[in-house]
């Protein structure tokens, strides 16, 4: 079963990839019971490095959170057509939102993505 056809997304969550998708940023996200998958965020060339990054990042932590949900992703490789410079440089970016890399003595053998964070819930 492929599961991104059967992820039913929130309203909540889809207004935030409308939100930023109508800004012109490529943002997909996928919801299910347990998690929430961030497939890609892609930030045009000339709207680069002014935080829009972090502040999507910011927005889905602090949903993920809300509703109790991990977040999962696996940061990609150098590619000019996304615009990713180094995928270590991606993997520091999402680790400044709590993601942690799933392997050593974080290693999920129930996932497949690279990268994770479980939901900051506070009582």
């Amino acid at each position: 079963m492929n599961w991104y056809k059967t992820a039913q997304n929130t309203p909540e969550l889809n207004m935030i990839m409308e939100k930023w998708n109508s800004q012109g940023i490529t943002l997909y996200l996928y919801e299910n019971d347990n998690a929430i998958t961030l497939d890609s965020i892609i930030v045009p060339k000339e709207q680069r490095k002014q935080g829009i990054g972090s502040q999507i990042m910011q927005e889905i932590t602090n949903y993920a959170d809300m509703v109790g949900k991990r977040i999962e992703l696996s940061p990609g490789q150098k590619d000019d057509f996304h615009g990713t410079t180094s995928r270590g440089r991606l993997v520091d970016f999402y680790k400044r939102f709590g993601l942690v890399q799933n392997k050593g003595r974080n290693k999920d053998f129930s996932m497949s993505k690279s990268m994770y964070r479980e939901p900051n819930i506070t009582i």
